[in-house]
């Protein structure tokens, strides 16, 4: 059968590259279908301001007319600035195990990269770092995934690999298991830096929103400025995040640090609002909001995406103690279990120290590059 690809260049063909993971995952019971809407909102180039910064093409694989696959690149002029380098994104990955199909999907993201005069082919994901669905997992259990995290089927590493990708970063995923109780060992931590003069540690404030996301945002490129796979964040863009996290972030899970009044540290953790949207198969209307609304109510697990706390104050145990705020509040509301994610493989303090707090390194991700 004759193998085509094609551009997306219409919202028929928009709609068609959505589509393809009801194709890939219509028998897999683990994948949860993300939100038609909230992707379409995505790809709007009118109202979305990362595109502000990066240039993005799309295409879909077909084979005698029917869509098999889809591939999607951009250049994000913000992450070149950034780290003074030349380097292309490829995501939104998704074929049947057609060896001729993934070549060709993966080629035509390698030649527009190389066309815009880049050097490197990083991927997958949707797009950046600072989108969900970073990475590609290749070990531990492939299970339900978490809110934000990817899935996917084992046999894309071997489409990588055939292409010449390789390996530039792992990243891990830490499952905790509390039984509602913190490790004695971490309790008696927990006391001594809670006693700290000066230190606070406090939800975010809803009536302050703007002057609080201000702070959150100038706290998140300071923390994480030299930290592999950063991209900083513009004042327009964070804007457009924060819209979703003012309607579906409990302020008790996004925590600022203050040391003497001055912020120094944050963090950000969200029920797995995949235990409730799985269901409903990427789709809220007619009556997926309401299912949605029953379901987040009985969700018992959570994942923790960011925590930072300034270099300069990084030795005096602060993230522990917004650790230890974050379980207070989620024992509290049934749940005693989440997922740390992701951590760079080679943070070795950090994943010392949730291993020391008998936590489970149960998936790794992995980003893939090559000189294009």
């Amino acid at each position: 059968m004759a193998l085509t690809i094609h551009p997306v260049n219409t919202k028929a063909d928009l709609d068609a590259f959505l589509k393809v993971p009801y194709r890939i995952y219509r028998d897999d019971p683990q994948y949860v279908f993300p939100l038609l809407g909230e992707m379409k909102h995505f790809f709007d180039k009118q109202k979305n301001p990362f595109f502000k910064h990066a240039e993005s093409a799309l295409w879909l694989a077909r084979r005698d007319g029917e869509v098999v696959g889809r591939v999607g690149a951009c250049v994000d002029e913000a992450n070149n600035a950034h780290w003074n380098e030349k380097t292309g994104f490829f995501g939104f990955y998704e074929v049947d195990d057609d060896a001729e199909a993934a070549a060709a999907l993966l080629e035509s993201a390698r030649a527009w990269i190389a066309s815009r005069d880049m050097e490197i082919m990083r991927g997958p994901g949707c797009f950046t770092s600072n989108h969900d669905w970073y990475g590609l997992q290749v070990d531990g259990k492939f299970n339900r995934p978490v809110v934000g995290m990817p899935y996917n089927p084992r046999y894309y590493a071997r489409h990588f690999e055939d292409f010449g990708l390789a390996g530039a970063k792992d990243l891990y995923a830490w499952d905790i298991r509390t039984g509602g109780k913190l490790p004695d060992k971490m309790q008696r931590l927990i006391d001594r830096i809670l006693a700290r003069p000066g230190l606070v540690i406090r939800p975010m404030d809803m009536k302050r929103f703007e002057e609080e996301a201000e702070t959150i945002r100038a706290l998140y490129n300071a923390c994480w400025s030299r930290n592999w796979g950063f991209i900083p964040l513009s004042d327009e863009e964070f804007a457009f995040m924060a819209k979703d996290m003012k309607s579906m972030v409990d302020p008790r899970f996004l925590l600022i640090a203050e040391l003497e009044g001055k912020p120094v540290g944050f963090s950000l953790t969200i029920p797995d609002f995949n235990q409730a949207l799985q269901p409903l198969r990427g789709k809220l209307f007619p009556f997926g909001w309401l299912k949605f609304l029953l379901a987040k109510r009985k969700i018992d697990y959570a994942r923790t995406i960011l925590m930072g706390v300034l270099p300069e104050y990084r030795k005096l145990g602060i993230d522990v103690g917004m650790v230890y705020r974050t379980m207070q509040y989620a024992f509290g509301r049934g749940i005693t279990s989440g997922e740390c994610s992701w951590i760079l493989a080679d943070n070795v303090p950090m994943n010392r120290i949730l291993e020391s707090y008998g936590a489970d390194c149960y998936k790794t991700y992995r980003i893939y590059e090559k000189a294009v």
